[in-house]
């Protein structure tokens, strides 16, 4: 069962889920390193994004997850197709050394003033092999 859960996190690395009709900020990578939280992410809207917001899940070797107790917003001018790598501190993340890690978008707004919210599904997220 173990081994079936971690096979089942391994398949989820090699592609960023997508089940929402979009998925206008896609999560490309994250990693947890010497307290730092770093997520790329792709603009797949169309549109220039004014701000996001992304939270955290980790998983253990047993397929337990753990969410992370902090969202991270950021503040950005990302152009229509503009790729960026957010780095935040978080004395937290050293607590968190679990060997997959889940990013996922939970809001986006743009500079139209239009946004778009995560429906809970958190499906527009990676989940990455942590080192």
């Amino acid at each position: 069962m173990k081994i079936a859960r971690i096979i089942m996190l391994i398949a989820a690395t090699s592609f960023p889920v997508v089940a929402q009709t979009s998925c206008p900020l896609q999560p490309t990578l994250v990693k947890d390193v010497a307290s730092q939280i770093a997520i790329s992410l792709q603009n797949n809207s169309g549109k220039q994004v004014a701000s996001y917001t992304v939270g955290l899940t980790f998983y253990d070797v047993n397929g337990h997850a753990h969410a992370f107790p902090h969202q991270f917003t950021d503040s950005v001018q990302l152009t229509t197709h503009g790729r960026r790598t957010a780095i935040w501190s978080s004395p937290t993340a050293h607590q968190y050394l679990f060997p997959f890690a889940q990013a996922y978008l939970l809001e986006a707004t743009f500079t139209d003033g239009t946004d778009w919210a995560d429906d809970g599904s958190k499906s527009c997220s990676v989940i990455s092999v942590e080192e």
